[in-house]
């Protein structure tokens, strides 16, 4: 905001109103900035928990492939 509209806001809708109003935009984007954050750190918590189901189903498939074997030994 420059100091232009920064006048014309007080002008218009006086000190504290204006005051407030900037406080608020500048707590929704704080806001964003870390809803956005969050966003990156949930996907890749998404890919991290598929790569260990993944491998966890993997390892139990196989792990049941050998005890199939051993049984009919």
């Amino acid at each position: 905001m420059d100091l232009q509209a920064v006048v014309q806001l007080i002008g218009n809708v006086g000190f504290p109103i204006a005051l407030s109003l900037m406080l608020l935009q500048t707590i929704l984007v704080k806001f964003n900035k870390q809803m956005d954050g969050l966003e990156k750190r949930l996907a890749q918590l998404d890919k991290t928990m598929n790569l260990i189901l993944r491998t966890f189903h993997q390892n139990a498939s196989k792990s049941a492939f050998r005890q199939d074997q051993k049984e009919e030994d």
